[in-house]
């Protein structure tokens, strides 16, 4: 049976590109499905064969990651923002086309909002950690404190906003909510506190959607190993890691690739060794496919991808969810974290050298990839969703 299924995404690429697999199983298998996006990931989603619902974010094209501890106090504000605007928006379509059930990024509370006015049942998506009642990241690694004067701020709006939705006026409830069926796109064995976490849960590991659209990469040389360092897509600020990682590793036996991003200029990063390639972008998932190490900055969506290619890693996170892979990243032995703050040219020669000469990392970064590999994450994604449905039924 063909049903309707609506995706409420949140518009930041390691949020959205976890869904993409399992966007394209469920059309694959008939059903109509839909997704909230921005103009910048449009394309993408139209790719998978789901229609496009497109709205105008807070954020912009898409999410850029906070570069002060005043920004990340207002984090909490500006999704509650996004929210409300996104149900402002999207409901015309969807109260015209009802959707059977809303898969939501836990991050996109607008999602809730809009079901639990149209009592439309929720599935919730975690392209990070998942959260029960044994560990949540908000808690665990929080942005900022709650008493912070933004934070608070925040939390009385939500009061305020949830009794309009027809919810309780209880924010902390609202937070800390458990939906029936959770999809968490990492293994179990990488969840901290894995054990703890029952059958509303459904862990696929990462659900990993070829990217055409960013075209392809090929090494240089076949003989010399592959070294790919990237702050991610939403980094602001740091040129000088660049600046320390060419020095680091520029005249070495590494071929090295660096993207940038936006916010970086490659060519105000001065004359280039001849075995360092900076670019803006990459094909990532090329890349890793040929890479020996990967110095990242440790978002989830790169940690699963390099995990999924048994690329070890040099983890230099920056925020509090970077912070909490690193550290997973440092505890099962899959590479090794490096605070931003201990980030010299000495350090990063001695991390590589580290991760590269263990060859128990090796072994256990090659479980891990065969671990995930043996499970099919969109096939498991999308059997979870269509049990729900008949559930509901």
């Amino acid at each position: 049976m063909q049903r309707h299924i609506a995706f409420f995404n949140f518009p930041a690429v390691g949020h959205v590109n976890p869904t993409v697999g399992v966007v394209e199983e469920l059309v694959r298998r008939g059903h109509r499905v839909t997704c909230t996006v921005t103009d910048h990931f449009a394309p993408i989603v139209k790719a998978a064969g789901a229609e496009p619902v497109r709205y105008d974010s807070v954020f912009g094209d898409f999410y850029r990651a906070p570069l002060t501890a005043e920004e990340n106090a207002g984090e909490g504000l500006r999704c509650l923002n996004e929210s409300t605007s996104l149900v402002e928006q999207v409901a015309p379509f969807y109260e015209e086309n009802r959707p059977d059930v809303i898969v939501h990024d836990f991050m996109a509370w607008g999602a809730r909002f809009f079901a639990a006015k149209n009592d439309i049942p929720l599935i919730r998506t975690f392209p990070v950690f998942g959260a029960n009642e044994h560990f949540s990241l908000r808690e665990k690694f929080p942005v900022a404190e709650l008493n912070d004067p933004q934070i608070m701020e925040a939390v009385q709006k939500l009061a305020g906003v949830l009794p309009q939705f027809g919810l309780p006026a209880d924010p902390m409830g609202f937070l800390s909510h458990i939906e029936k069926l959770g999809i968490v796109f990492l293994p179990r064995e990488f969840q901290y506190a894995g054990e703890t976490f029952d059958e509303r849960f459904v862990f696929t590991g990462p659900c990993i959607a070829e990217r055409p659209y960013q075209g392809t990469w090929q090494p240089a040389s076949e003989d010399r190993p592959v070294l790919l360092i990237s702050l991610g897509t939403s980094a602001r600020g740091w040129s000088e890691f660049f600046t320390m990682a060419i020095e680091a590793f520029g005249d070495s036996e590494w071929d090295v690739l660096i993207t940038v991003g936006e916010h970086t200029d490659p060519a105000g990063l001065g004359p280039l060794p001849a075995n360092v390639d900076v670019r803006r972008y990459a094909p990532q998932l090329d890349v890793l496919r040929h890479a020996r190490l990967f110095i990242t900055h440790g978002g989830m969506n790169s940690t699963m991808e390099s995990l999924y290619n048994g690329v070890p890693m040099v983890v230099v996170p920056q925020t509090s969810e970077q912070r909490a892979n690193a550290q997973r990243v440092d505890e099962l032995g899959l590479g090794r974290r490096l605070a931003k703050e201990d980030v010299t040219v000495q350090s990063l020669r001695e991390a590589v050298a580290q991760v590269t000469g263990e060859a128990s990392v090796a072994d256990r970064v090659r479980a891990m990839r065969e671990r995930m590999r043996s499970v099919d994450g969109p096939a498991v994604a999308a059997d979870a969703v269509e049990a729900y449905l008949n559930s509901q039924d």
